[in-house]
């Protein structure tokens, strides 16, 4: 069971990754994830979280399916139960290429679409996003690099 400072850790993170468009579910069953120190069911989940087991499966889809948590067998059993990712930088994977997309999008069709300070903006714009894109791929290969020592 989760304790109260839990629950609440919980609360503010939902509302959190509100911000970053995860539903509250989503964010209940990675939040109960990250303080588990063994792999949990989805009859696990529903009844820490207070929730409907078909929520919780919801749930566990949509962070599977975006890379925040990962499925794991029990052996002997064909149960299915859940675990939070040690590499933290997966989620984000999706994220990094698409600013490269903006960043040629900008130096490409944005360029030549505009003139004057409007295709400076453009210009600025684009390396903005492939600097971004850059340190975001360091972060990501740092973290996955400890993900991989840790295991």
């Amino acid at each position: 069971m989760l304790s109260d400072d839990q629950r609440r850790f919980i609360d503010e993170f939902v509302t959190l990754l509100a911000g970053w468009n995860m539903p509250a579910n989503g964010a209940q069953v990675y939040g109960y994830l990250l303080f588990q120190n063994h792999a949990a069911s989805l009859d696990e989940i529903a009844e820490a979280l207070e929730i409907s087991k078909s929520n919780a499966c919801k749930a566990a889809k949509m962070l599977e399916d975006k890379g925040h948590i990962r499925r794991v067998g029990e052996r002997g059993s064909k149960r299915v139960l859940y675990v939070a990712r040690e590499d933290f930088g997966t989620p984000f994977l999706h994220r990094t290429a698409s600013l490269g997309a903006l960043s040629r999008l900008m130096e490409t069709r944005g360029a030549r679409s505009a003139d004057g300070p409007a295709s400076e903006r453009i210009a600025s714009l684009a390396s903005f996003y492939a600097v971004m894109q850059t340190a975001m791929e360091q972060i990501i290969a740092a973290d996955t690099e400890r993900a991989e020592k840790s295991v």
